[in-house]
Order: C-alpha cells, then sequence, then structure tokens
C-alpha cells in the first residue's frame, strides 16, 4: 500500500491527530499561563476545556460529519472521561513524582503524559460510539 492509499485509509484518525495538535498548543499555552494565578489542577481544568470546545467544533465537522445533539453528549460524556485522566495524571506527575515542582520540565512531561494518553483512550471509543450517518468510518 502506497502513502497515498495509507493516508486516505487512515483520514479520519490523521485528521484527528491534526486537530488534536493545533488544540493542544492552545491547552499547553492556556494551561501555564493560568498556572499563575490559579492551583494546578484548575489550570489544568481551563485549558483541557478551552481545548474541548475548539475540539468539538473541528471534529464534528472534519472527523465524525456529525453535529446532533446526541453527539455532542457522546462527545461531552468522552470528554469528561478525558478530563478525569489528564488531571488525574498530571496530579500524580506533578505532585507525586515531581514533588509539586513548577519547573518548566515537569510541567511538560506531566501535561504531555496527560495529553498523549487520553488522546488515543479517547479516540478509539469515539471512533466507536461517535454517530455519522453522513460518512462511513475508516479504520
Amino acid at each position: 500500500m502506497g502513502i497515498k492509499e495509507t493516508i486516505h485509509k487512515h483520514k479520519r484518525f490523521i485528521m484527528y491527530g491534526l486537530i488534536s495538535v493545533f488544540v493542544t498548543v492552545i491547552d499547553v499555552i492556556v494551561c501555564r499561563v493560568c498556572e499563575r494565578f490559579s492551583p494546578l489542577v484548575v489550570a489544568n481544568t481551563i485549558g483541557v476545556v478551552t481545548g474541548f470546545i475548539i475540539q468539538y467544533f473541528l471534529t464534528a465537522k472534519h472527523v465524525y460529519n456529525t453535529r446532533s445533539k446526541k453527539s455532542f453528549l457522546l462527545f461531552l460524556a468522552t470528554f469528561l472521561l478525558n478530563l478525569l485522566m489528564a488531571n488525574g495524571i498530571v496530579f500524580v506527575l506533578r505532585e507525586l513524582v515531581f514533588k509539586g515542582s513548577t519547573e518548566l520540565i515537569p510541567f511538560f512531561v506531566s501535561k504531555g503524559a496527560s495529553i498523549v494518553f487520553p488522546f488515543f483512550i479517547t479516540y478509539y471509543i469515539r471512533k466507536k460510539i461517535m454517530p455519522s450517518e453522513e460518512a462511513p468510518r475508516d479504520e
């Protein structure tokens, strides 16, 4: 299988990944700024919620091709699962592993882990449960 066929076959996953990278940049910036004036988990939550709002609209249009009430509720439910995972990872890494450090390296390690692990779990859950009447799903 050539590159063109591979890209076509995994188009939705690639688009989801690109949108997630964009949203991640926004999330990290918002989170780092918010850490200056709010507690760690609150700052992370503000960043993740900001990303959720942007990601919902972009993925509803470019990945799942749906904007129904049901799709929003499913997206919201998986977002809440994602938020719990992300905050848990940030808390454990920053507070327990890095002993409450506010340095840049612990920030990026904890934020990175809180993005990567929930990303894959959430994508595959959404892929299985999101309604997509307008376009067939790919693997």
